[in-house]
């Protein structure tokens, strides 16, 4: 249809090569446009590549098609790091005016002034009261942005009105699991005290146009002031009521077509469900492409066609142990809290570097920090400074405890300082709050089970991060089990297949040997096991489980079909220290010979 079938796709490439499945993957996407499907979901774990899948389907797209193609992600981090990257320097970066400092009028008054307080009506009104201002930075890259037909933003400013949403044709959505949490936040609005609830279409009218009144007297008395402090201290009150304006008319055109939401005592009117708001982001756009290793596609819409990239790294490398040591709930938490500090101390004095730990809630990090034996080395996160207690833990020299809230995703620990990932609290959300307790009423649980599943997934990934890379996670929240049974069809075949029950040997981290790793297998009575060198069979079976995405796509990677559920079983056997049977050992040879080809890709030959 478009002839998109026989592209160079190394062409627009800025790297050497492609890794395995990043080339199929890309292709299997332009098909899909093809065909005319409008949604296509990039399921792609840690290290898969998706975020140079995207940036080469945006090269390819908007130079074929002669079509703007937006690049766009929740995670403000990621377009930071994207913004710095070399390789995808012809990707020109625009983020929200907040995010430019304005060096003259900051010097005038005294004060940090960024280009959104700007109060000139156009570019060429401020040069010619400042003839700095032609140096603009987020002018010069709003017209670098404009003047391409590919180029990345964060998300809070694609939603703007203007000429970047409106332009737009193709969107690809990076680290999408978040996405609908983002457009129920952008939303939410808290109405006045003012405003009776009774008849709340009508009287949020009326709010409305009050603002709009006095949204243009802003704007006159902004044109018409001398003084810059003022006039500046004028438009920020300006730009104050616009964003109130602008979630005004969102929570009335919900209200008006009948979309679920809910206000809750603090007076938040909250959608009970994103479809809405993502139905109104892709209105007008000929393709859509979420990208996520943890994604949530199915919660925004049912039309949609998957692809599939197997997780890259050897699930050796990436292993994630179920090591009770209580319950974080709310009630035993306090009894657990001193038991967890003492676990997470013990694990890290077995690596001896930096150690991340997921908390799940302030309070929680508090009570571990407490009872931890040596705080010297432990970073608690500063509630008030999420940016400054990570830099923190990335910077400091030496050991390091790091007791983190949220930070499931969006932070990148590679290499060999970062061996030690805790889960030491699952992150449940409150669900105690009016909001959750509304909408999982309406959906059975439904958000509430995916949003912790997704959490655990991404906590898992954050310090296994390329092909090379090595570390080990645990997950000490003795609720685990119980959450994983009742909810493992929401869990990715790449995370199930590095979960192990015990623990490994208390060995250090550099001297452990992927090809034969020890592992600690918990009994009744706690007796350690050790698990003999692998053969080349139990390797096999290793790697292809590893690989393996449970059949869902003919891709050529793990098991097949009609053997995944025995392979996956045999895998599973291996690493909890248990010998293949004579007759699994007869069945898995003959099984494993129908995959040569594969195995001699990892370096394996049966």
């Amino acid at each position: 249809m478009y002839g998109l079938g026989n592209i160079d796709l190394q062409k627009y490439n800025p790297f050497p090569s492609f890794q395995s499945g990043q080339a199929e993957a890309i292709a299997q996407i332009l098909g899909h446009f093809e065909n005319g499907q409008k949604v296509v979901e990039l399921n792609a774990p840690t290290a898969a590549g998706k975020s140079l899948d995207l940036f080469v389907l945006g090269r390819i797209l908007s130079e074929k098609m002669g079509v703007r193609v937006v690049y766009t992600t929740p995670l403000v981090a990621l377009v930071n790091q994207l913004e710095n990257e070399p390789a995808f320097g012809v990707m020109p970066v625009l983020k929200g005016k907040r995010n430019y400092f304005c060096g003259p009028m900051s010097e005038v008054l005294g004060r940090d002034i960024t280009a959104d307080d700007c109060p000139y009506e156009s570019w060429e009104d401020a040069i010619e009261d400042c003839s700095s201002c032609a140096q603009c930075q987020y002018r010069i890259a709003y017209k670098k942005f404009m003047d391409r037909g590919f180029g990345a933003t964060t998300l809070a400013r694609y939603q703007m009105p203007g000429a970047v949403r409106d332009e737009t044709v193709i969107l690809l959505v990076d680290e999408s699991a978040g996405l609908e949490k983002a457009l129920i936040d952008r939303a939410t609005l808290k109405i006045p005290d003012r405003i009776n609830l009774n008849n709340l279409s009508e009287n949020l009218r009326r709010y409305y146009h009050e603002l709009e009144v006095e949204i243009e007297k802003l704007t006159r008395e902004v044109s018409l002031e001398k003084d810059l402090a003022k006039k500046v201290a004028l438009n920020q009150e300006k730009n104050k009521l616009g964003r109130e304006s602008r979630k005004c008319v969102k929570v009335l055109a919900h209200i008006e077509k009948g979309h679920p939401y809910i206000i809750d005592r603090e007076r938040k009117f909250r959608l009970l469900d994103g479809r809405s708001e993502f139905e109104d982001m892709i209105e007008g756009l000929q393709y859509v492409v979420l990208a996520s290793g943890t994604p949530t596609t199915q919660i925004l819409t049912e039309n949609y066609k998957s692809v599939v990239i197997q997780h890259p790294i050897p699930v050796e490398h990436r292993t994630c142990y179920y090591d009770p040591v209580g319950s974080m709930n709310f009630k035993e938490r306090q009894t657990t809290a001193p038991k967890m500090a003492q676990r997470i101390n013990e694990l890290h004095e077995r690596f001896g570097k930096k150690t991340m730990v997921h908390c799940g809630a302030y309070v929680v990090a508090q009570m571990i920090y407490d009872s931890m034996p040596n705080k010297d080395i432990c970073i608690l996160q500063d509630q008030s400074d999420r940016e400054g207690s990570k830099n923190k833990f990335l910077t400091t020299e030496g050991q390091a405890i790091f007791l983190s809230v949220n930070f499931e995703e969006g932070l990148d620990l590679k290499g060999p300082n970062y061996p030690l990932n805790i889960i030491a609290k699952l992150s449940f959300e409150n669900i105690a709050d009016e909001f959750i307790k509304a909408r999982n009423e309406r959906d059975n649980y439904k958000r509430y089970n995916m949003n912790t599943a997704v959490a655990t997934m991404q906590a898992a990934g954050r310090t296994t991060r390329s092909i090379n890379d090595y570390s080990q996670t645990f997950i000490l929240d003795a609720s685990w089990q119980g959450f994983f049974n009742r909810n493992k069809r929401l869990f990715q075949p790449w995370f199930i297949a590095s979960l192990r029950t015990g623990n490994p040997e208390e060995v250090k981290a550099e001297t452990v040997k992927i090809e034969t790793p020890k592992i600690e297998i918990n009994t009744e009575n706690q007796k350690r096991q050790e698990q003999p060198k692998y053969g080349q069979l139990e390797k096999a079976i290793i790697y292809l489980a590893g690989r393996c995405d449970g059949a869902i796509k003919q891709d050529g990677q793990g098991f097949n079909g009609r053997d995944t559920e025995f392979g996956h079983s045999l895998a599973d056997q291996i690493l909890r220290g248990r010998t293949l049977s004579p007759k699994q050992r007869s069945v898995a040879e003959r099984m494993v010979k129908t995959y040569k080809k594969q195995l001699e890709k990892g370096g394996i030959i049966i």
